[in-house]
């Protein structure tokens, strides 16, 4: 019998592109995952992988076990949330970036205790691209990730995962309250170009995505003071440094010296979405969980 550990460790070197990443993923050491590879080699008395300079490139053998193995440990994943009786049990692995964390994941892991107490929903912190390779190898069970405006999700078509939208995040400009916008009903990006901004630094996507907004927003963002977290963000605000746009999701209760004015912008949202394999996506504990994020959002 072809060993299953064996076969995540191909998906993990197929998706993440190399022995030294799929170990890092699955918590293994590169000798561990080589091994496992050469197990499969023998048990298909085939080539699965060719080294190639430092790196390795999987053969056409390798690329046809891929695509057969993929649903089959997809199902196994599965079996870990499975439904029981009624009501969603099981344990589910939900990784979330930041904001969602602590505005979407946790709120509903507290709710979900009391309400179903044989779902054990464990979360994540994790940035959107390393939590979707640990959705591809099985280390976690979903994925909270979120997409800028108009901007389309990116898809990677390697693996088989379903998008479900859950809602959408929106911006809020955040100044001080006695800031000549502090009152408006909204306000538009163009209008805060002459401000000075406090921002994401620009190798995060906010800043320079607010930046592309309009020609004269460039300068003042790539001059910004730069912090990692929203909550520095309206820190700045706070002591009269600057202005800042923030998401809803996740930001807090705002300090009583700052206000928050909508952005009129039609673009200044967060589209936020969950990833899940394929075989998972009608799972009741899925539905069970998008019901509960949706409602959150809407609310």
């Amino acid at each position: 019998m072809i060993d299953p550990v064996a076969l995540r460790a191909l998906l993990a070197v197929h998706d993440t592109g190399s022995v030294t990443a799929a170990a890092s993923l699955l918590g293994y050491t590169s000798p561990n995952i080589t091994q496992h590879l050469r197990k499969l080699e023998r048990k298909t008395g085939a080539k699965i992988v060719e080294r190639v300079g430092r790196g390795v490139v999987i053969t056409s053998h390798g690329q046809s076990l891929v695509a057969r193995a993929r649903p089959l440990i997809d199902g196994l994943e599965q079996l870990e949330i499975s439904i029981t009786g009624d009501l969603p049990s099981g344990r589910i692995r939900v990784a979330a970036f930041p904001t969602a964390l602590r505005g979407l994941l946790l709120p509903a892991v507290g709710r979900l205790r009391s309400d179903l107490p044989d779902l054990d929903l464990v979360p994540v912190e994790a940035d959107p691209a390393s939590a979707l390779d640990a959705l591809g190898v099985g280390r976690v069970d979903a994925v909270i990730a979120k997409s800028w405006g108009t901007t389309k999700p990116r898809e990677d078509s390697r693996r088989s995962f379903e998008r479900i939208a859950l809602g959408r995040d929106q911006l809020d400009a955040v100044v001080p309250v006695d800031h000549r916008f502090a009152r408006r009903r909204c306000v538009a990006l163009r209008d805060l170009a002459h401000e000075r901004w406090a921002i994401t630094p620009m190798t995060d996507p906010f800043g320079p995505w607010i930046a592309g907004r309009a020609p004269e927003l460039l300068e003042p963002i790539v001059s910004a003071y730069n912090a990692q977290e929203f909550e520095s963000l309206i820190r700045f605000v706070e002591v009269g440094l600057a202005i800042t746009v923030v998401p809803r999701l996740g930001r807090g209760t705002l300090p009583a010296s700052v206000a928050a004015v909508p952005l009129s912008d039609d673009d200044a949202y967060r589209d936020i979405h969950l990833y899940v394999r394929q075989t998972a996506g009608r799972s009741r504990t899925v539905l069970t969980l998008v019901d509960r994020f949706r409602q959150d959002l809407a609310g």
